[in-house]
């Protein structure tokens, strides 16, 4: 996946846009984006061992009058007249292997200035679903509009990124740590690894609960992402949209080391630290 500007500057552009112009996409930017889309010798660390993953573009227009009422995402998107959907082959690291792609191509979009939204819940996966024509074995997990953003955004969309403090992010100190979870990383001592990590922080998520955790190996360049789950009176949450969320965080790491020039490689080997009950241990970057 080819980027016309750097990826740290698209990642720090990229923000979440609810409400579109109704124009639909010139077929110059309509065809670029498909061309994306086929994701021609691009992967994620996580394709090898998670299952087919496939994306097109699917244009309201061409719903049928019921159709276009039961888009789903009551109000809370208005003007899209295209939405970029995937679908994933059911196995282990599937969402993990679909966040990271999604969020490439979100990347792409907003590299070539469109609007787009992570949608994991608001919308009709069923309607969705037949419209991608996913088989028993498959599963969409999210979709985006994609689009000419308006340009103000309307009163229930500034209401609801207030509410989700869709520009707040967590400080340092409650994402990455050092030798264990109670110690803090420094941000001043890692070199280029602290834009990496600034560009994992300013990651999206689901409800903006950035629920990735970071634990860095005390002198080697050695960094163990984990993801955070909920937790009640009866025990952990297993929220499926936080798989979706450390997909991005990888994603944006991994991106963002390309392009400094930061050699490495992915692992799956759980280091033997000690953590919290309610981290569980995704995957590893190894650096050269």
């Amino acid at each position: 996946m080819v980027f016309s500007k750097s990826i740290i500057d698209i990642i720090k552009q990229r923000t979440s846009w609810r409400t579109y112009s109704k124009r639909l996409l010139e077929e110059q930017i309509k065809e670029k984006l498909l061309e994306i889309l086929k994701l021609r010798n691009f992967k994620s660390p996580f394709s090898e061992i998670a299952g087919n993953c496939r994306f097109d573009l699917i244009a309201t227009p061409e719903f049928d009058p019921d159709e276009k009422k039961k888009l789903g995402t009551y109000g809370l998107i208005k003007g899209a007249q295209e939405f970029i959907v995937g679908a994933v082959e059911k196995s282990d690291y599937d969402r993990e292997n679909y966040g990271y792609l999604l969020e490439a191509i979100i990347l792409s979009a907003t590299d070539m200035n469109l609007g787009t939204c992570w949608l994991g819940g608001f919308f009709n996966r069923s309607l969705f679903s037949k419209k991608i024509k996913c088989e028993p074995n498959e599963a969409v997990p999210a979709i985006t509009p994609v689009g000419y953003a308006a340009e103000t955004r309307r009163a229930k969309e500034k209401i609801i990124r207030s509410f989700v403090k869709a520009d707040a992010r967590y400080s340092w100190d409650q994402l990455f740590f050092e030798r264990d979870f109670s110690t803090n990383l420094s941000q001043e001592n890692i070199g280029k690894y602290a834009t990496l990590l600034e560009m994992v922080r300013l990651g999206p998520s689901a409800g903006n609960k950035q629920p990735w955790r970071i634990i860095k190996e005390l002198d080697a360049d050695k960094f163990h992402f984990y993801v955070r789950f909920s937790k009640d009176k009866k025990g952990l949450i297993y929220n499926k949209f936080v798989r979706l969320d450390i997909g991005i965080a990888v994603c944006h790491f991994d991106l963002s080391a390309k392009e400094v020039g930061i050699g490495g490689g992915w692992t799956f080997s759980e280091p033997d630290i000690e953590k919290p009950e309610e981290l569980k241990y995704i995957i590893s970057w190894n650096g050269t």
